[in-house]
């Protein structure tokens, strides 16, 4: 074969597979459709297929689950971790430097681990990753700190009972202005949490309500944390945490109304956690859960808040789960579900819901039916249950409207929710 023949064989060949190629991205490009994915928000758009952040959520109300209140040692818990099977949390700045480890059923102190050669000048939260934990020493009420930094202790050391850190300074990419102003200031912090190799940092901002995304490298030495986005939060961000598979919540309180909120972000490009699904979680006001301060994930969507004392109203160790609103939602037209525990039928459903246990559940759990909103509508407690047992929910008449509902079996260690419907 001559070399200009062979020539026009391979210009012919990159020239069919470029034109292949061509019609592959354009197709993909066609038949991406932007819009609402989440079927829980008013505005779901079952044409989508790549979510573009705007899903609107109807108000939803809920009530953490009080477990204890916490002993006056802890009046102010600031935040919280998970890990080793224990719950650890610290007091806020002016306290000593030292992580209480909680009983999760009491509340009660197990044990406390003081940080050698450290000091509490304003600590705010706790995050970690396989190797380390880290204590948020970034409060800043008056906007004007120019010593923020990061305590970076080995967990293995740390449960040995060695507890020197190492130390992560940084200071914000955007702020130029050190006037001090109390209370009055965008640049204070209480919120971080660990997630793709880097500390991820949520401002609490007085002034306009709003908080601001920072990145951080999580290794010491002086960094500048970078400011990547920022969100309406209608309040003030003291906690955030982050589930194993990314669903992020950011918990805080409206200085000005005493409400109280969980963010919720999912479904989101890379780490733009402000790109994807937010839905606000209103968990009522401080006659409810006092100031709510410390937030962590023990497993999937559940996992613990804790708050300080706020006025007469005492702290609290109080537990939570997001799966109901988060995790992926089941065909409610089936003839039955299964959340892993327990099923139902038929569904959708007319006078009774009947419930089967799958496996045997020996501690204390409760069944509850909220609507959409998550609003709690019935409440059923039991001791313990058998697999291959049977149980009917009694519905009557007009007690519930058609439409879908959220059945959750909830324990102590979490909950598991299916969406049913009911005719």
């Amino acid at each position: 074969m001559l070399w200009w023949q062979f020539r026009n064989i391979i210009l012919l060949t990159m020239k069919y597979f470029s034109s292949i190629l061509f019609l592959v991205f354009w197709k993909m490009a066609a038949f991406a459709q932007p819009g609402c994915t989440d079927p829980q928000a008013m505005n779901y758009d079952l044409q989508a297929t790549e979510n573009d952040g705007s899903c609107t959520y109807a108000p939803t109300n809920y009530i953490p689950t009080q477990i204890a209140l916490l002993d006056a040692t802890l009046e102010e818990s600031s935040g919280l971790a998970f890990f080793n099977n224990m719950l650890w949390t610290h007091e806020d700045g002016g306290n000593l430097p030292r992580v209480y480890q909680l009983d999760t059923l009491t509340g009660a102190i197990l044990q406390q681990t003081t940080i050698l050669l450290a000091n509490n000048i304003d600590w705010e939260d706790l995050a970690e990753n396989d190797e380390s934990l880290y204590i948020g020493d970034f409060g800043n009420n008056d906007g004007d700190r120019t010593d923020l930094r990061i305590l970076r202790i080995n967990k293995a050391s740390f449960l040995a009972g060695q507890t020197i850190p190492d130390y992560i300074s940084f200071t914000y990419s955007d702020q130029t202005d050190f006037t001090p102003a109390h209370n009055a200031n965008n640049y204070d912090c209480e919120a971080f949490f660990f997630w793709n190799d880097s500390l991820h940092l949520f401002s609490k901002n007085w002034v306009d309500f709003k908080t601001r995304h920072y990145v951080l490298p999580a290794t010491p030495g002086l960094h500048v944390a970078q400011l990547r986005d920022s969100f309406d939060v209608q309040g003030q961000i003291t906690g955030a945490a982050i589930t194993f598979d990314g669903r992020a919540a950011l918990l805080g309180y409206n200085v000005s109304t005493g409400a109280t909120f969980i963010w919720l972000l999912f479904d989101y490009p890379g780490t733009r956690f402000f790109d994807g699904n937010k839905r606000k979680i209103s968990l009522g006001t401080a006659l409810a859960t006092s100031q709510p301060e410390g937030i962590v994930f023990r497993h999937d969507g559940f996992g613990y808040i804790s708050s300080e004392r706020f006025s007469a109203l005492p702290p609290r160790l109080m537990s939570f789960d997001i799966d109901q609103w988060t995790a992926d939602p089941v065909d409610a037209t089936s003839v039955s579900a299964t959340g892993g525990r327990f099923k139902v039928a038929p569904n959708p459903f007319s006078d009774a819901l009947t419930i089967e246990f799958l496996e045997n559940i020996p501690e204390d759990f409760a069944l509850e039916l909220s609507d959409e909103k998550g609003v709690i509508l019935k409440t059923i407690k039991r001791n313990a249950a058998a697999s291959g047992e049977y149980f009917q929910l009694p519905l009557a008449g007009n007690e519930l409207p058609s439409g879908n509902y959220w059945l959750t079996l909830r324990t102590e260690n979490g909950g598991y929710s299916l969406l049913v419907s009911r005719r």
